[in-house]
């Protein structure tokens, strides 16, 4: 499965992705219309690119009551159906990267649809913090083992 690989040391918090993905999806350059967040942690001077990571058993997708959380088959992206989200914010809480956000103007979530397989925000990024990596690509076991040890270390916060 293909996804999105972060090197959070390299991240400067330019937020060059969040202007890259919102205009590329909507048009007009907004972090709150941009499907990868920026999480900064000032008081140790952390930044923090967060994106979908298009699990391979997504908890957005079993928690949702409307089925609208689906996987694109193309791309393996797992994204929200509008015209089935009632914006009940279900896959917010069940996500453990914090992925999905509100869309501000049609209240249903969003996240990361991959770009059809040329996500944006890798191609903008020159610190190299945010990189894409196709399905069969060996560096997915690191990638892997990244997100388990953000994971546990959120949970012991």
């Amino acid at each position: 499965m293909s996804t999105i690989s972060i090197i959070p040391e390299r991240c400067t918090g330019c937020q060059s992705c969040e202007m890259a993905c919102s205009l590329s999806h909507e048009g007009s350059c907004s972090p709150s219309l941009s499907r990868i967040r920026m999480k900064k942690w000032e008081e140790i001077s952390v930044f923090m690119p967060t994106v979908c990571q298009h699990c391979e058993k997504p908890p957005c997708m079993d928690i949702c009551p409307t089925g609208a959380r689906v996987r694109v088959p193309e791309t393996g992206a797992v994204v929200t159906d509008e015209k089935r989200c009632v914006g009940c914010k279900s896959c917010i809480y069940a996500c453990p990267y914090g992925a999905p956000a509100i869309h501000p103007a049609t209240k249903r979530t969003m996240t990361c649809d991959l770009c059809q397989g040329s996500p944006v925000c890798t191609q903008v990024c020159t610190a190299g913090a945010i990189s894409y990596i196709p399905e069969g690509d060996p560096s997915m076991e690191r990638k892997r083992a990244f997100g388990q040890t953000l994971f546990h270390s959120m949970k012991t916060r």
